[in-house]
């Protein structure tokens, strides 16, 4: 059957609407199911509660255009995080057309290539922050932009009119400048630049490498000016407050242990470069695919990425044949391995300054934003492997795997992030449910479960004050499970802490409760040092710290604090974990007629919790009224976990006859006393 002819004008548009298609498959279906991260705390804080100045005050010490385009991003944006998830997408397609206008620039005889090189751009599996979309779109807005420059460094190389090519400089070295300014690592894309003005001329004019340098270096003058200034304003004027970019501190080893950090250079380069190219396509994949066992989300996965695949056959379909690519076919094969070299090289050369500043690629949810430097050599690269290298059925099948790869390593980070926010917001909710008011100066400790625990404070004082001190200064202290925290809690020490050089937070070891959530289907757990049963279903370094909470910080009598629904969404169902915080709250309370009634409520609404720890509010509130027959019926339930009940019981046991503040042998003969 005779192909569907298409122009080469079509075709350009078919090849960008695949880009396009590709994009919103790969990383769309879970965007209005993600939420805030990370970083993203102390800036939305910040907006919130000290508008603009605050927002430039966060960045003024080390990027200071940051501040600007964040101010400008949460006047556009808000609070709302699909917003933010929606714009990051957005410059992700933009960076990804942008790289297949500067493929089709220097390449445009080779068009079935360049296009599914763009689809490996998109899909690049070693780089899965796109979820993060607050914190990263500021690398994705970079590198977008750096691709734009690139391409029309490119354009103004063939300009014919003068008028043309100052015109494509101008915006260059315009784009050029955004981009280095938001992310200064990314300063090895001009070496990128030069590397593709030298490539260009080198083919147009056929003057051989040597001739095209001198002409490179004319070309390139108005792009070697530019990045000179940056580099003396970035090392000899500017001096940046925040240590991890502080050039002094991070050079600083580089002059008392010269041959150690050459070493370190050349082998951690090396390695990145392996790991970047190579076994970023694998190492990400079976960290997401390892720990999957929804294969319901595992078969949505799979029919995303048959997708892309069927998308990409269906553009090689119709342009197969065509007047468009027929020169495909004449092409130099030469081209395959200058995509080889030139990959090789610009990786290389993206990865040196992350290198010279301590960082390197480690595949993990904090780390991996080590790889996106590089991704247009890694393209080029593994395009040139697959169309140089690699021949007949083989290349299709090897070219089909990658982009299932990258699609459902970029799915299942989507997935991740998805319930990271769920228990994030969740938490939130629940906290509120179960504590309507907090005393200041409290220090909140948070820990959610294994696989998902914070990494810094702000992720913990950033949405607990949005919730409880909307539009106010700081009044909550936050930390997550460090290592050693059991010392601060045991010493009651004091320190006041700085984010950023700005927010000023004094946290108050003395002063804590400890928030805990074991698993993703437990409720968040109040603990409290005197409840040493609570605890039993803790992990070990929770449980270690539980004596040290105060649930008597917890302000009972006050209004209820509502999260607000721009930030944290509606508000969640009222399944069991509302039950369990309302009756938990009862028993603070005292008012074990209120605890009760609602476990009856629960009971008869066919609610039961995984953890059954977590009856224990009931079963108290229901031996105070003396309800025998439901208090001996939960305590059976207890006891089907036998872990769950000898822990409670030998806690109960070993503090008989201390202080409590609360009934203890009651709860122990009602629970631990076979009847």
């Amino acid at each position: 059957m005779k192909a569907i002819k298409i122009t080469p004008r079509r075709e350009n548009w078919l090849s960008a609407l695949l880009v396009v298609i590709a994009s919103l498959l790969t990383y769309g279906p879970l965007i209005r199911q993600l939420g805030f991260y990370r970083d993203d705390w102390y800036l939305i804080w910040t907006a919130q509660t000290q508008g603009l100045d605050g927002i430039l005050s966060l960045f003024e010490g080390d990027r200071p255009i940051l501040g600007w385009l964040y101010a400008f991003d949460y006047n556009l944006l808000g609070s709302t995080p699909l917003n933010w998830h929606l714009y990051a997408l957005f410059i992700k397609i933009v960076s990804a057309l942008a790289f297949l206008w500067l493929m089709r620039s220097l390449w445009p005889d080779r068009k079935t290539e360049t296009t599914f090189i763009a689809l490996l751009f998109v899909v690049y599996p070693g780089f899965y922050q796109q979820p993060n979309a607050a914190t990263f779109k500021n690398l994705l807005l970079a590198y977008g932009s750096a691709m734009l420059s690139l391409a029309l460094t490119i354009q103004a190389l063939k300009a014919k009119s003068l008028v043309g090519k100052i015109s494509f400089v101008v915006l260059a070295v315009l784009l050029g400048a955004f981009y280095i300014f938001i992310y200064e690592a990314l300063i090895g894309i001009e070496a990128a630049r030069l590397l593709f003005i030298w490539y260009f001329l080198k083919r147009q004019d056929n003057r051989g490498w040597k001739g095209a340098i001198r002409k490179t270096v004319t070309e390139s003058f108005p792009y070697l000016l530019f990045a000179a200034d940056f580099v003396y304003w970035r090392v000899f004027l500017f001096e940046s407050t925040r240590r991890s970019t502080n050039v002094d501190v991070v050079f600083g080893s580089y002059g008392s242990l010269p041959l150690h950090n050459l070493a370190r250079l050349i082998i951690e380069t090396v390695k990145d470069l392996i790991e970047t190219t190579v076994l970023a396509w694998g190492v990400p994949y079976y960290q997401f695919t390892a720990s999957q066992t929804d294969y319901r989300t595992v078969a949505f996965a799979v029919v995303l990425a048959f997708l892309v695949v069927a998308a990409a056959g269906a553009y090689y379909f119709l342009a197969r044949n065509q007047a468009a690519m027929e020169s495909d076919a004449g092409a130099s094969p030469q081209v395959g391995l200058d995509w080889i070299l030139l990959g090789v090289v610009i990786t290389v050369l993206t990865t040196i300054p992350i290198i010279l500043a301590g960082r390197n690629v480690l595949f993990g949810v904090q780390w991996d934003r080590y790889t996106y430097q590089s991704l247009l050599g890694v393209a080029l690269f593994i395009g040139g492997i697959i169309f140089y290298a690699v021949r007949g059925r083989l290349r299709w099948i090897l070219l089909c795997a990658l982009l299932v790869t990258g699609v459902l390593t970029q799915f299942f980070s989507a997935n991740y992030y998805r319930t990271f926010w769920a228990l994030e917001r969740e938490a939130m909710w629940q906290l509120s449910w179960r504590a309507p008011q907090i005393v200041d100066g409290t220090t909140l400790v948070l820990a959610l479960p294994q696989g998902y625990r914070l990494a810094e404070e702000y992720e913990v004082w950033g949405p607990i004050n949005l919730v409880y001190h909307p539009n106010e200064p700081i009044k909550l202290a936050g930390q997550i499970m460090i290592d050693e925290i059991w010392v601060d809690l045991a010493r009651g020490k004091v320190e006041d802490r700085v984010v950023r050089g700005t927010v000023s937070i004094q946290r108050d070891y003395g002063k804590v409760i400890i928030l805990s959530q074991p698993t993703p289907r437990s409720c968040l757990h109040v603990l409290d040092g005197v409840r040493s049963e609570q605890a039993v279903s803790e992990p070990p370094e929770v449980r270690f710290i539980a004596r040290y909470s105060d649930a008597g910080l917890i302000n009972t009598a006050g209004n209820s604090a509502i999260p607000s629904s721009v930030i944290f969404g509606s508000e969640p169902p009222h399944h069991w974990c509302y039950f369990y915080q309302k009756i938990d709250l009862a028993r603070q309370r005292m008012d074990w007629q209120a605890g009760a009634d609602l476990a009856d409520q629960a009971i008869s609404l066919g609610l039961e919790p995984s953890d059954v720890s977590e009856w224990l509010p009931a079963l108290e509130a229901y031996i105070h009224i003396g309800d025998t027959k439901q208090s001996r019926q939960i305590a059976r339930l207890i006891r089907v976990n036998k872990d769950v009940h000898a822990g409670v019981c030998e806690q109960m046991k070993a503090l008989q006859g201390q202080p409590a503040g609360y009934d203890r042998d009651l709860l122990f003969d009602a629970l631990c006393k076979v009847n």
